[in-house]
């Protein structure tokens, strides 16, 4: 089973590009979703409670607003909350390419934001990095999420460059122009990797 480690930086289109082969039936473990649930369960809440407080906490849920721009502006913070989140998000994508090769799947696409950063590359049999130019990035974070410029920029560089996950990749997707353009590119590789 070939085992696709998809990256790329925040607002780069990673989630679109792991939605589109999604359609087409491969299945995706999709560690941002695993995080989002993660959230809900008592062990992670208790957790925060314990680390950072139970400022952090509203109504029994994590607030992750406040949370999120309370660790992108402390690195330790941010190493805090990885040592709480990372464990269990492994758990689970190790459970996925379980099932899916139990399942008989021949391809799973691993869509993990911090791939590198994690140093869980030795996970994947191929890294994939969806691409596009900073200033890019920085408007459609910009944009997406009306954060400021300097706002943007913070949550850009808690990750490792998009030029070094690219340089460091199997294959570079460049979704900085039209998504049909990324389209046209994506068609391409699915027709390299159903003959697989």
């Amino acid at each position: 089973m070939l085992k696709i480690g998809l990256t790329g930086g925040i607002a780069s289109g990673k989630t679109s590009v792991a939605s589109w082969f999604a359609d087409k039936e491969i299945r995706v473990f999709d560690a941002d979703k695993a995080v989002h649930s993660l959230y809900s369960q008592e062990k992670i809440i208790s957790s925060i409670r314990n680390v950072f407080g139970a400022e952090y906490i509203q109504e029994g849920l994590v607030n992750r607003s406040k949370l999120g721009t309370f660790v992108f502006k402390y690195k330790e913070a941010m190493a805090k909350l990885e040592e709480i989140i990372h464990p269990y998000v492994r758990e689970e994508m190790v459970k996925s390419i379980a099932d899916a090769e139990r399942e008989g799947e021949k391809i799973i696409i691993l869509d993990l934001p911090l791939l590198f950063e994690t140093n869980w590359t030795s996970y994947v049999d191929e890294i994939w990095t969806v691409y596009i130019p900073l200033e890019v990035q920085i408007q459609r974070l910009t944009q997406r999420n009306n954060f400021t410029r300097e706002e943007a920029s913070q949550r850009i560089s808690s990750q490792l460059s998009l030029e070094y996950k690219a340089d460091n990749s199997d294959r570079v997707i460049d979704n900085s122009g039209s998504w049909t353009e990324t389209e046209f590119e994506l068609t391409e590789i699915w027709d390299r990797i159903t003959k697989l």
